[in-house]
């Protein structure tokens, strides 16, 4: 198998350990069968499946069982909507602290780069056929190492580094008719509406840019550039801490670098 593959078996496997940490049953035993199910899934593409499933379907699904299942281990009263306590306060002080001495994006550039947050989407498949078709099988294998690795190390931090974006924390909504708008309807109805630290969107897309310029440079620079973006409107558009870009930049470097 990919080193990948077993790294989805290990994060399968720290669900189920996780999972002894939640407070009602009924949660504890879904994210138990999800993680079985995960567990299975994994050989039986890996040994069964065509090339096109292993490497272009199947990722995409464990990517999203990694971002879903630990937000079901979320006590009873963050999932009421209870403040995040101690560690959002703390995410809310830094930006505090952090937000004025950064630059501001100019007022007419910030529907842009909330709209590259909202095109982090498509980035992953994107990136993913890029590498496929300027390099080699081992390539792929190697990318969605990355990918999968920066992921799994912002989704799993949730049960125990609970908080909500700074948009829900500062009661702001976006403008009607706007980027932001469809933003908030997206993340409303795709997202389970909680905060990953590190910034799981940040993270996934600098790791994919650097699995593509690895193999072709030149793609890997305009990747990066809408990674940029993306990390930039994270903030920008609040969707964010400053913090969680930080270190979702950090977590993606670290994940890339072992990698390649």
């Amino acid at each position: 198998m990919f080193a990948f593959e077993w790294l989805v078996l290990v994060h399968a496997a720290a669900l189920v350990l996780a999972s002894a940490a939640a407070p009602r049953v009924v949660r504890r035993l879904t994210v138990v069968v999800g993680a079985a199910v995960l567990a299975a899934l994994v050989p039986a593409v890996a040994w069964g499946g065509a090339s096109a499933l292993r490497l272009f379907l199947a990722p995409h699904v464990y990517l999203v069982s990694g971002y879903w299942l630990p937000a079901l281990l979320l006590n009873e009263a963050s999932r009421s909507g209870v403040p995040g306590g101690r560690f959002e306060a703390w995410l809310v002080r830094s930006d505090a602290r952090l937000r004025p001495w950064l630059p501001g994006v100019p007022r007419r550039l910030v529907s842009t780069v909330e709209l590259a947050y909202l095109l982090c989407y498509p980035l992953v498949p994107v990136s993913l056929g890029l590498v496929w078709w300027r390099g080699e099988t081992a390539d792929v294998g190697r990318f969605w190492l990355s990918v999968l690795a920066a992921g799994f190390a912002c989704y799993g931090t949730l049960p125990w580094l609970v908080s909500r974006p700074p948009r829900a924390t500062a009661g702001t909504g976006p403008e009607p008719r706007s980027v932001g708008a469809l933003n908030a309807f997206v993340l409303g109805r795709f997202s389970h509406r909680w905060n990953t630290f590190p910034s799981g969107h940040v993270a996934v897309s600098v790791a994919a840019a650097w699995s593509v310029w690895e193999i072709w440079p030149a793609a890997g620079a305009a990747v990066g550039g809408l990674a940029a973006a993306v990390a930039v409107g994270a903030g920008a558009g609040r969707y964010h801490y400053v913090m969680d870009v930080f270190a979702g930049v950090v977590v993606a470097l670290l994940a890339a670098m072992v990698t390649w």
